[in-house]
């Protein structure tokens, strides 16, 4: 069941469960999402409100739902979350559970709920086991959902009569509309005996939350508002983003990036938009270094790229932010040795000085390197982004560099596969909703600083050079001699840093 925002998915879920628990008594359900404040928030404190007799059976410490029916037979909902394959292993791996429902399926990834499939077995059955997944078409397991219930692609021992799909869309959801249909004289019944068409048109112009999501910009409209399967055609690194290969756990992390090894840091700066740091290392891992610790079988050693943290950060002055990555970076001061910042932070001031020359007083105090702009080559970023992913997905055997991603950096591994690409400018990424705070966009940009900038930078021209480059095109002296002195004012800003004062708190 997958579509737009707002669908009442969560609820469908907690009522089917309930039904299904009456109509088989003495079996156990299991509702299952990613972190257990999501299961606490969306599942758990709505059915105590929805169905309030049900308190008094709820087990908070085990997180489980028992009670006896008429007939004496127990039926018990488990809420269960995992946050990664090994939580899923360890959940699932000897469970038996008569339905299994899992909520923002798109969080995960193909094999996780393939180990969850296992678990959906109950003896002295057959074919009454159910496993529901409700998804938003977004998320590190979209294409995974797109190919069993959109394309319906099945391997060879998968029968597409097992898989079934409920389109849903937030015109379905009654409750965005209630309120102007007490107003127009209209009932929840009058609603859904309406066409399809009918309750669209209604909620998009009598309600606040259809209206929101009706006037977004296109490509979040198809995705949040239509559900589109094809809002999502067009993901930039949907063909190679792996996560099991791509992603790497913290203590991988601590086996595989060495004292000796180049590390650097990067930051898409933002005080209304998201301020978002990463920090990063190179490597070289030798043949049995990676069979041991990334369990690739591989002939000869590979390189490898290992962002490793994440910081976000949101409405922060410069000099707090630059006090928050000196906690973050302590015992790791002498290792690094670049850290590259958004063009924008070198004009850019929130007080008497640029963001940049206030963060360089900042980490200048602690032995941190200043900032210094970062490769903005967009079109040049995606694509070695692209490229390392692709070598990540085949384990670096074409004498490719692998990227990987701590799970330490959630944002941006969920990011990465619901970026999409610029329809009209296709090795670009597509900037939605410029003038919001779009967290994927900033973590993305963030990223792409850090790798371009130290991976493959590129040449800047001198001075005099882009100067003449600039006034060929202007014929009007007066408006040359205008370019020519915002050009070297710029150039002033973004060299500066290096002299900034010192900061004192």
């Amino acid at each position: 069941m997958g579509g737009g925002r707002g669908c009442a998915k969560s609820f469908e879920i907690d009522a089917c469960m309930l039904t299904r628990r009456g109509q088989f008594p003495g079996t156990v359900g299991c509702i299952v999402m990613r972190n257990y404040d999501q299961v606490r928030k969306y599942h758990i404190e709505p059915m105590m409100r929805n169905w309030p007799e049900l308190e008094k059976f709820l087990n908070k410490s085990d997180g489980q739902l028992k009670w006896t029916g008429t007939d004496g037979k127990r039926a018990q909902i488990d809420f269960s979350y995992a946050e990664n394959l090994a939580d899923v292993e360890r959940r699932f791996r000897s469970a038996n559970y008569f339905d299994i429902f899992v909520d923002q399926a798109e969080q995960f990834t193909e094999d996780e709920l393939r180990e969850m499939k296992k678990a959906c077995r109950w003896p002295g059955t057959l074919g009454k086991c159910k496993m529901m997944l409700a998804f938003n078409m977004g998320g590190i397991g979209i294409q995974t959902l797109r190919k069993w219930f959109h394309t319906r692609e099945y391997n060879e021992r998968e029968t597409a009569e097992n898989f079934a799909f409920v389109h849903v869309f937030p015109w379905d959801n009654v409750e965005w509309s209630r309120v102007a249909l007490a107003e127009d004289g209209f009932t929840e019944d009058d609603y859904y005996r309406w066409t399809d068409e009918q309750r669209m048109l209604y909620c998009a112009s009598r309600s606040d939350y259809g209206r929101d999501l009706n006037s977004a910009d296109d490509a979040l409209r198809n995705r949040d508002w239509l559900g589109s399967w094809e809002s999502f055609e067009g993901a930039y690194f949907g063909r190679v983003f792996e996560r099991k290969s791509t992603m790497v756990t913290a203590q991988q992390v601590s086996r595989l990036i060495q004292p000796w090894d180049i590390r650097w840091l990067s930051m898409d700066w933002g005080k209304t938009h998201y301020c978002v740091t990463y920090w990063h290392a190179r490597t070289l891992l030798a043949p049995e270094q990676v069979l041991r610790v990334l369990g690739w079988t591989v002939d000869k050693p590979i390189k490898a790229v290992i962002t490793y943290r994440e910081l976000v950060l949101n409405e922060m002055s410069s000099p707090d932010v630059g006090r928050k990555l000196v906690e973050a970076t302590a015992g790791e001061e002498k290792q690094v040795r670049n850290f590259y910042l958004s063009p924008d932070a070198f004009g850019e001031r929130d007080s008497d000085f640029t963001t940049a020359m206030n963060l360089g007083a900042v980490l200048r105090i602690v032995g941190l390197p200043e900032p210094e702009p970062a490769d903005n080559d967009r079109k040049g970023g995606w694509s070695l982004m692209y490229d390392l992913l692709q070598d990540t997905k085949r384990h670096g055997y074409i004498d490719g560099e692998v990227w990987l991603i701590s799970a330490e950096c959630p944002n941006l591994l969920e990011s990465l596969p619901i970026l999409m690409r610029d329809p009209k400018n296709l090795d670009d990424i597509i900037k939605t909703d410029t003038g919001a705070a779009r967290l994927e966009q900033d973590v993305a940009d963030s990223a792409r600083y850090g790798l371009k900038s130290m991976l493959r930078p590129r040449m800047i021209a001198p001075q005099s050079v882009r100067e003449n480059e600039l006034v060929q095109s202007i014929t009007d002296l007066t408006q040359k001699n205008i370019a020519l002195m915002k050009f070297r004012e710029n150039e002033m800003r973004r060299t500066r840093v290096s002299r900034a004062p010192s900061w004192r708190s």
